[in-house]
């Protein structure tokens, strides 16, 4: 089996961890700065954030023959959740009176906070499996360029939020990362699969 690194094995994770903490900061802002009481908003954002990131990371599937099309399935889960979010986020900044309610605020944890960063918790935790299955040849695992692509992120969203005329245009480009992770990832493992059958003798 080949162990040669593919160049590019790393942008996938890198662009995740960047969508993810996007949507993280993002949901701080809109869920924070619209609520009150700040310590107690802050905390509650938090541990919710970093509760789905963590099921999302545990739920990494076993070993199985279909699992790159279950990973297939986790990113496109994800797209939806960064969609689901952005809608979200685009009517709480054109109607503020949305969030101002209890039900409001649940319903932008959720979408906000919790289900992007769940699904970027699955979409690692499959490429965590993915990357130790046989037949992915030697792919690294994602988590330092997750963890890179997170911080990447945070400075990111540092520098636009102040910047962009609504902070759901931020997840707008959450979108494009996770879109151009899965396409990146996919042509590594592409490659990576034809590696390792040319490899194995029949």
């Amino acid at each position: 089996m080949s162990h040669r690194q593919h160049p590019l094995d790393w942008v996938a994770p890198l662009l995740v961890g960047a969508a993810a903490a996007i949507a993280a900061e993002v949901a701080l802002g809109l869920l924070i700065y619209s609520g009150v009481g700040f310590l107690r908003s802050l905390t509650t954002v938090l541990a919710v954030e970093g509760m789905a990131l963590g099921m999302g990371l545990w739920s990494a599937p076993a070993p199985h023959p279909e699992l790159v099309d279950r990973l297939r399935r986790r990113w496109m889960l994800c797209l939806f959740a960064f969609m689901a979010a952005t809608g979200y986020g685009v009517a709480w900044s054109a109607l503020p009176a949305i969030g101002s309610g209890a039900l409001g605020q649940a319903a932008g944890l959720t979408l906000l906070a919790a289900a992007p960063l769940f699904t970027c918790g699955t979409v690692l935790g499959g490429m965590v499996s993915v990357a130790r299955s046989r037949s992915a040849g030697a792919l690294r695992e994602p988590g330092s360029a997750a963890a890179l692509g997170a911080a990447l992120g945070f400075v990111l969203t540092g520098l636009l939020l102040p910047r962009v005329p609504i902070p759901a245009s931020l997840l707008v480009g959450c979108l494009v990362l996770v879109s151009a992770g899965g396409l990146v990832y996919g042509v590594v493992l592409a490659r990576k699969t034809a590696d390792f059958e040319t490899e194995v003798p029949t």
